[in-house]
């Protein structure tokens, strides 16, 4: 929930800053309107390059869609035709349809069959919605100006029934899959959509509006893409805890007076054994809700397994002990509650299943300071790494020097 809240405040305030911008327009100098109407094919580009360097055919896919529909409105007066209802209802319901569907692709890269199967079925879409709208077919002019819904009589702008209809259930469609599953990617489509459909109904005289619209909705799935980047190099994924990438910058920036401390789960590879591998994922994610809240200003990373660090910048090893055994004592006391799990029984070949149930885990901790023995951070992580091996030969769940 907390995820879904934040992307939906994140977008909000984007949507807020794109929409305001264009109030900025009487105060640009002429000779930088040009660029800005180029701009959203710059931005095409730029996704299309970043698509493929980190191998994310969805952010390409939305962005042509996108630069689609901006297109039109771009070479309308080189084409010379009208601004008429007919194009813009078949571009909103291709879009709609599309974004619909893009929401429950998952991401099967670019060079892949299915990923240039779906390159051809855009195109092939956007043939047919061209010989469409060319012939002036009549079957199509008749589902686009269809009245789905005479007693309501409902008209908004140019937009017929059937283009209306399409974009509600796309946005309730993308709402729905990012309820599901708060990935940032469909937060960031639903923005772009709303954002794309307030670009189309200004007139094309108004061609700068237009374009810096277009230029927020091609950079919401840019900075979607760098974002979770990000969160791949640095997060880890399982528990969201920063990894091992983060841990090594964040050594590397502190300064002279540091403790780090290395933890391990007790007796971890005997709870799998009990419990299976899927329980054992689940202590580790609630395990980290509390390495999150550890107190002294530490910041927990997980080094790798069911190991964890903790690095306290500025703070001495007597006042670090302090929060460890807070720590400690914190997930000593603490019952995790499993959810239901295959349970293994040793010896028999068949499993029998557990509800929900609580489990008790301790930690085992190890610490160290910058010293004259230690001055670097990696001698000082060794150190900590050291005294996490004396605890464990000290009983487990203790904390050792």
């Amino acid at each position: 929930m907390k995820r879904i809240l934040t992307g939906l405040f994140f977008n909000l305030i984007f949507l807020t800053i794109a929409i305001f911008s264009i109030k900025l327009i009487p105060h640009l100098p002429a000779r930088y309107l040009p660029i800005l109407e180029l701009f959203p094919f710059i931005l095409l580009l730029i996704s299309f390059v970043m698509g493929i360097k980190f191998n994310r055919s969805l952010v390409i896919f939305s962005t042509i869609l996108f630069s689609l529909v901006y297109a039109y409105f771009f070479w309308l007066p080189a084409i010379g035709d009208i601004h008429n209802t007919l194009i813009l209802n078949s571009i909103a319901v291709l879009l709609a349809v599309n974004i619909a569907l893009i929401s429950f692709y998952s991401e099967r890269g670019i060079a892949t069959f299915i990923g240039l199967a779906r390159f051809s079925f855009i195109g092939l879409q956007v043939v047919v919605l061209i010989w469409l709208i060319g012939s002036k077919n009549p079957e199509w002019i008749h589902i686009i100006n269809m009245i789905l819904f005479p007693e309501l009589k409902v008209e908004l702008l140019f937009f017929s029934q059937t283009a209306l209809l399409s974009i509600l259930i796309s946005l309730f469609v993308v709402s729905l899959s990012y309820l599901y599953r708060a990935n940032p990617f469909r937060s960031a489509i639903i923005t772009s959509m709303i954002l794309v459909f307030y670009a189309i109904t200004f007139p094309v005289e108004e061609m700068v509006s237009i374009a810096i619209l277009f230029s927020f909705v091609m950079l919401l799935p840019l900075f979607t893409l760098v974002s979770e980047s990000y969160r791949m190099a640095y997060l880890d994924e399982l528990t969201n805890l920063p990894g091992r990438r983060a841990l090594n910058e964040t050594l590397n920036k502190l300064g002279s007076k540091y403790c780090i401390a290395m933890l391990d789960v007790d007796l971890f590879k005997k709870f799998n054994d009990t419990y299976g591998h899927d329980a054992g994922d689940d202590v580790l994610r609630l395990l980290c809700n509390k390495l999150k809240a550890v107190s002294g200003g530490g910041k927990s990373f997980r080094y790798g397994g069911e190991e964890f660090t903790v690095v306290f910048p500025g703070i001495t090893a007597p006042e670090a002990k302090l929060h460890l055994e807070l720590l400690r004592e914190n997930i000593a006391n603490n019952r995790f509650m499993l959810r239901k799990q295959e349970r293994r029984t040793t010896g028999k070949k068949n499993s029998t299943k557990k509800n929900n149930r609580e489990v008790k885990v301790t930690i085992s901790i190890g610490y160290a300071e910058r010293s004259e023995k230690a001055k670097t951070p990696d001698k000082v992580l060794k150190q900590a790494d050291k005294a996490l091996y004396r605890a464990k030969g000290n009983g487990r769940n203790c904390v050792s020097n």
